[in-house]
């Protein structure tokens, strides 16, 4: 058996992203998930950009403020203790507006942990 004990804060933010990002279960050796944190200040993007995933489940669990979804069927609000999920295919992008009185601090589930990223531009 293998058990893990991860804090985030022990953990070093990932360079080149819109927001503190820290992957959790790098550091906790699991292959089958990707679970990460990302804490956003106001006006910060929380994965790199609208983007849609060809076969990842994905799911943003809100720890404390309010995070903002803009999807092709219009804008989310998730607040504090509620979970936004993508099932694969749906694009969306997750922000913390600009005018957001706090920041936001979110723990992202994606299975399976797969690289099937892509953009998405909607269309005008």
């Amino acid at each position: 058996m293998e058990y893990s004990v991860v804090d985030p804060d022990d953990l070093e933010y990932v360079d080149e992203r819109p927001c503190d990002l820290r992957r959790l279960s790098d550091a906790a050796g699991l292959d089958n998930v990707a679970i990460n944190r990302f804490d956003a200040a106001p006006g910060e993007q929380l994965p790199l950009a609208y983007h849609v995933h060809d076969t990842q489940e994905e799911a943003f669990l809100v720890l404390s403020g309010t995070l903002h979804v803009e999807t092709p069927e219009g804008d989310l609000e998730v607040p504090e203790g509620s979970l936004f999920a993508a099932r694969p295919e749906s694009p969306h992008l997750a922000y913390n507006p600009e005018d957001a009185d706090e920041r936001v601090s979110v723990v992202a589930i994606g299975a399976p942990a797969v690289d099937d990223v892509a953009p998405y531009e909607p269309e005008a």
